[in-house]
């Protein structure tokens, strides 16, 4: 049998994502909807003019009207980052856009009341949770939610708009009571898809945050307390009916452990968005994702490979208020030394512009992963125990796990992103599920809060390392430094050592901290301490463990092309943004490794996944491999190809070249190729 046939296709398909003009795109297996591209004249209004019942009208406003195309922005003047920042960033797309403030509230109600068919009239003096009820209806019957008291208000101001829905009469008043009710007559209206936990008190509620999404989709809002028994009953069911791998949970809970565990065990993340705003317009800026170029990792010497994530950036509101402070404040500091900042993937649809942001304002020795612990906070494993969240396996359901990991990694091969850290731990099958499903995962690190003996590190199907951090969440240069120095006195010097730590960005741990425990480390141990990237430092792992790793990282490794017009380089820069095209009568790309490897896999990003048009993806290609350059062996002969990702592995074969020819390029006879990745281990 031919050596090309013993080869499997490892890829994950994953919705197709563009920018559109009208309306909002909504594919299965894409978490959050993509909107459409925003008017050119934005009507803007900070949430500080409004009481918290008219922020529930107007956020419900803000997406009804927003789902054909966004026209209204709510700014807050509290933000950490201040009203205008984002709005004022040249990559958010707004430059070119009028943005005032001169709108008052109910002019603005007036100017797109003919776009809703009405009010869901409520009493919050009944019970809060009526807003949360009106609000899920809103989207549903496409009509504004509204106490009684701002009707009376539009009417004064000659805002007349049909009662749809009088929700002034009913008679419950706990929370089981209305959202068994909303189960029972609404939640069957719904796709199932996002569940928004918003607190609706007056006192520290939630009134406008992402409120906007769930009215543009017809979506379900609520808020049950998951340190109550009963009340966390209701919540269960609700998930319980969610397709793991199709929904998300936006917003927060009574407590953070009671609430995500419990949405963990059935297999849904969750995006903490309880101070996220305007998310149907962020989401409605360019949706081409720039991850920044891969530099090429250290040569593997005999040292101390120290992996530091920062923590946090699995929350959405952090990302858009106080990650952006911290992150400008610290210019000088950034990139002196290798970073790990955690970021949420998901921002690729509610955010893609404050994600691109960060991906260009990066320096080479920074390096982004997700929080915990994929698409959305999810707890695999609880080894913190806190009321409502025992110390247990959480997620134990395969199913649920599968549904998890492969929304996870539509994610990471989306955002670029190709390392996962996870909170607090994960069994032996939820570890099988990440290698399963996350083929763009080069590594993971697990927590562990309570020294919970059955957390370690482990290797997965001899691909993927899970890292145990030796501290998470350090707040102490004494703490991290003390630990480091132990752990370091133990390394005898005879191979490569490796420890992963991570860090409170809410404690003294700032960039400029991290580079004094670098530099004190590196005067104490003779410079024999490396900082490193979390892509390197698996990498690293991997290659001094005999493990396949990715042979386009390393500085050895040079390509040459049938046509050199693009820098054939881009294709092992790491990044799919940058494309390598030719026209040539014969098209081609040569790798030498410099050395042979015993190789196993190729990945091949096609220039779709950067331009999401899929016709311009190689349709035919063949894969040669030669230990001298001359001799070359058939590898692969892919026909047809539809996919904007071909990740192939074969039985492992020895070589030091690997060609790549394009039989037939596509469309208009031009070979584009964005990205490739080789995977092979040392020769013993």
């Amino acid at each position: 049998m031919e050596s090309y046939e013993n080869k499997t296709n490892h890829y994950t398909p994953y919705p197709e994502v563009t920018n559109i003009e009208n309306g909002i795109s909504w594919p299965e297996g894409q978490a959050l909807p993509t909107f459409a591209t925003p008017e050119d004249t934005l009507d803007t209004i900070l949430v500080q003019a409004f009481t918290p019942d008219e922020a529930i009208t107007f956020s419900a406003l803000q997406g009804l009207v927003n789902k054909e195309k966004p026209r209204i922005l709510l700014l807050d003047s509290g933000a950490d980052e201040g009203a205008f920042t984002w709005p004022m960033t040249p990559i958010i797309g707004f430059e070119n856009r009028e943005v005032y403030l001169e709108t008052t509230k109910f002019d603005l109600l007036a100017k797109y009341a003919d776009e809703v068919d009405g009010v869901i009239l409520y009493d919050p003096t009944i019970s809060p949770h009526y807003r949360n009820l009106a609000g899920t209806m809103a989207g549903i019957k496409n009509a504004i939610p509204v106490a009684e008291s701002v009707y009376e208000e539009m009417q004064a101001k000659g805002i007349e708009l049909d009662v749809v829905e009088d929700l002034t009469e009913m008679t419950f008043t706990t929370p089981i009571e209305i959202y068994n009710y909303l189960y029972d007559n609404y939640w069957d209206d719904s796709q199932k898809r996002v569940i928004l936990n918003a607190k609706p008190y007056d006192e520290g509620g939630d009134h406008h945050h992402t409120r906007d999404i769930i009215a543009a989709t017809g979506e379900t809002v609520l808020w049950l307390d998951t340190l109550d028994d009963d009340e966390r009953e209701v919540l269960e069911k609700f998930y319980g009916d969610m397709e793991p791998g199709n929904a998300i949970a936006l917003g927060w809970y009574t407590t953070e452990r009671s609430g995500i565990t419990l949405a963990s065990k059935f297999g849904i993340g969750t995006m903490p968005a309880d101070f996220y705003i305007s998310g149907s317009v962020y989401s409605g800026n360019d949706h081409t994702i720039t991850p920044p170029p891969v530099p090429n990792k250290p040569e593997l010497e005999n040292k101390v490979y120290i992996a530091i994530y920062i923590s946090d950036g699995d929350n959405i509101q952090y990302t858009q208020r106080a990650m952006r402070v911290i992150w400008d404040e610290n210019e000088d500091y950034r990139g002196q030394i290798p970073m790990n900042w955690t970021i949420a993937p998901g921002l690729v649809d509610i955010g893609p512009g404050l994600l691109n942001y960060y991906y260009q304002d990066a320096t080479e020795n920074e390096y982004f992963v997700t929080g915990p612990s994929g698409m959305g906070y999810m707890m695999p494993y609880n080894t913190l125990n806190e009321p409502g969240a025992p110390v247990k396996d959480i997620l134990t359901d395969e199913g649920a796990a599968d549904g998890y990991t492969r929304l996870t990694e539509t994610y990471l091969q989306r955002s670029g992103i190709r390392v996962v850290t996870i909170w607090d731990d994960a069994s032996p099958m939820v570890r099988e599920a990440y290698e399963r499903n996350g083929r763009n995962l080069y590594g993971a690190t697990v927590q562990n809060f309570r020294d919970v003996p059955s957390v370690a590190g482990s290797i997965e199907n001899d691909r993927v390392p899970f890292e145990k951090l030796r501290i998470p969440y350090g707040s102490g240069y004494d703490h991290i430094f003390g630990d480091m120095t132990t752990e370091i006195n133990k390394w005898d010097g005879e191979s490569p050592y490796f420890l992963s730590y991570q860090v409170d960005i809410w404690s003294e741990l700032k960039p400029e901290v991290i580079i004094e425990i670098h530099d004190k480390l590196n005067e104490q141990y003779d410079g024999n301490v490396e900082f490193v990237r979390a892509d390197h430092f698996f990498a690293l792992y991997n290659e001094a463990n005999h493990l396949p790793f990715n042979l386009a990282m390393s500085e050895h490794t040079t390509v040459t092309a049938s046509d050199t017009t693009v820098d054939p380089k881009v294709t092992i820069n790491g990044t799919f943004a940058d494309i390598w095209s030719s026209s040539e009568e014969e098209n081609w790309l040569e790798f030498d490794f410099s050395e042979t490897y015993e190789i196993n896999r190729y990945v091949i990003r096609h220039a779709g996944e950067h331009s999401l048009e899929q016709e311009l993806n190689t349709r035919d290609y063949r894969v040669e491999v030669s230990t001298d350059g001359s001799t070359w062996e058939l590898i692969d002969d892919y026909r047809g190809n539809q996919l904007n990702v071909t990740d192939i592995e074969f039985d492992p074969v020895e070589a030091r070249y690997l060609r790549l020819t394009i039989d037939n390029p596509g469309a208009d006879d031009t070979a584009r190729i964005a990205d490739v990745e080789i995977y092979g281990r040392v020769v013993d």
